[in-house]
């Protein structure tokens, strides 16, 4: 199994979004030492009974508790980011995250004031969720089971985030098995209907008019760092498995097995 395929991939090149969001929550991460900012960006059940505090949908993924928390949640989103990026744009990349942020934090916040009304939640381990049900939407197409181990013991290639949702339930009790969940269930859901996801946000030639007017902050992006322009994406284009080809994992069936390592991520609640 190609292990690379699970960090940055070796194919694409460091993209805009994808290093200056870990730039940017590394950074945030640091000013906590100095202000309050967790206490006013973390999410609790009651953000959405005020208008006031309605940001805290936004706002929540992009604090962390711990240095631990910080790592683990960035090099788990850093690889499915890019792969996204490079698929679908920068613009419209940095919109579908605070989109799917604002859902997941929705559904915390209306299950939460039923079962967990004091409970409150933080960090971009959501985001790691959603991506990680995109890709095994898609990926479950060319590899519909994987193989546990050599065992020879095949489960849905659709099921395996549950499998790390559950996994991490248990060997962290801490973490935020909810908004894992509703961030996992959002990820399928675009994953499922993604053409309908399209068109809650803006056309590519919306995006394209505002990229044109800052062309010159573009420019100012450094050398090897890639920003994906709307017009060079192309998103109804067929996926290509995270795996590769001989390097990859190939497809369980009556004589054919394989192994998968999966990521990592921390929530918090």
């Amino acid at each position: 199994m190609n292990l690379k395929s699970l960090g940055i991939p070796t194919n694409h090149p460091p993209s805009a979004l994808a290093t200056g969001l870990a730039i940017f929550l590394t950074f945030l991460y640091v000013l906590s030492f100095f202000t309050s900012i967790n206490d006013k960006w973390s999410l609790g059940t009651d953000a959405i009974n005020s208008f006031s505090s309605s940001y805290r949908l936004s706002t929540y993924p992009l604090i962390h508790l711990s240095i631990f928390h910080l790592f683990f949640n960035i090099a788990g989103i850093i690889g499915p980011l890019t792969i996204f990026e490079s698929r679908h744009g920068t613009v419209y990349t940095g919109i579908f995250l605070n989109m799917s942020a604002v859902i997941t934090g929705l559904l915390y916040c209306i299950v939460g004031q039923l079962l967990y009304p004091t409970v409150s939640v933080a960090g971009s381990s959501g985001w790691c969720f959603t991506f990680f049900g995109y890709f095994a939407v898609l990926e479950s197409h060319i590899r519909p089971r994987y193989a546990i181990g050599g065992s020879g013991f095949g489960i849905p290639t659709i099921m395996t985030p549950l499998v790390l949702l559950l996994v991490i339930a248990v060997l962290i009790p801490g973490s935020s098995f909810w908004g894992h969940l509703f961030g996992l269930i959002i990820g399928y859901a675009v994953g499922l209907k993604e053409p309908w996801v399209h068109k809650l946000l803006p056309p590519g030639w919306i995006i394209t008019k505002i990229e044109s007017n800052f062309d010159a902050l573009i420019a100012l992006i450094p050398f090897g760092v890639k920003y994906y322009k709307d017009e060079e994406v192309n998103r109804d284009e067929s996926y290509q498995s995270l795996f590769g080809g001989e390097d990859g994992l190939p497809l369980v069936s009556d004589n054919v097995t394989a192994s998968r390592s999966e990521g990592r991520v921390l929530g918090t609640n």
